[in-house]
């Protein structure tokens, strides 16, 4: 299903890449600080195709990926499977507390991922909201960051054709892994096979690889050996309507 090599995926990171997420959302006090960098737990890990969230016992338990890619699907009865879209380092799952669907919606790893619990977290808001306020600030930011990618997945799947959904997808990686330092020079990894990607546009694998080849052809963008290199931002933006990310207020 996907690359066996997630290049530069397997990254030593932990709750440092939970703070830098916070920190780019909402200020926090040293109190909060402390509270997110005691979270360094032992990793676990998840093979890949097997189910992150809910646990074992069908409880949603929150916690945060550190490292690999995993994705929301929604599996039909006769085993196709759409994906709602990609979990990435840094992402949080489960139930927060809202009970809402999104976040009691299955995780799947796509990679080999590694994730450490945030119940704690999670608990210290709920108990003690007004001693965590910033934290409190930075999640409800997450939460509508999650739903607006779900609205420009539904919007993409809906009305762009497949070399529009493919160019959109790649431009709102790029913004995602960037705010994660993921990025450079132009190239981000991405370790999704064209199978996968297929699942998640809505594409047959034979028209995934017509539109890789035409990307490349166009010297668009080049996917190898599971990254992505851009090499004309404006094309590519001018394609999958949506900003340049590269041009100064651009807006993902």
């Amino acid at each position: 299903m996907l690359s066996s090599d997630p290049r530069g995926i397997g990254r030593g990171l932990s709750t440092e890449l939970l703070l830098h997420r916070l920190r780019g959302s909402s200020a926090l006090s040293p109190a909060e600080i402390e509270l997110v960098l005691s979270l360094g737990e032992q990793p676990k890990f998840h093979a890949p195709g097997t189910t992150i969230c809910p646990h074992e016992d069908g409880s949603p338990h929150p916690r945060l990926i550190v490292g690999g890619w995993a994705c929301r699907p929604r599996i039909l009865p006769d085993g196709r499977r759409q994906m709602l879209g990609l979990l990435l380092p840094g992402d949080l799952m489960g139930d927060r507390g809202e009970r809402r669907p999104l976040a009691l919606n299955p995780v799947i790893a796509l990679t080999v991922v590694r994730t450490i619990g945030v119940g704690r977290l999670v608990q210290a808001i709920r108990t003690r909201p007004e001693e965590y306020a910033g934290i409190a600030r930075a999640l409800a930011a997450f939460e509508r960051g999650e739903e607006m990618v779900l609205l420009d997945h539904v919007v993409r799947l809906g009305c762009q054709n497949a070399p529009q959904r493919l160019s959109h997808l790649l431009l709102e990686l790029y913004h995602r892994l960037s705010a994660i330092g993921f990025v450079h020079n132009g190239s981000f990894p991405m370790p999704l096979t064209q199978d996968a990607l297929g699942e998640l546009l809505g594409l047959s694998l034979v028209h995934v690889n017509r539109i890789v080849a035409q990307l490349r052809r166009e010297k668009i963008v080049s996917i190898r050996s599971g990254v992505v290199t851009v090499e004309n931002f404006a094309k590519l933006a001018l394609l999958g309507d949506r900003a340049d990310p590269t041009r100064a207020g651009a807006v993902a």
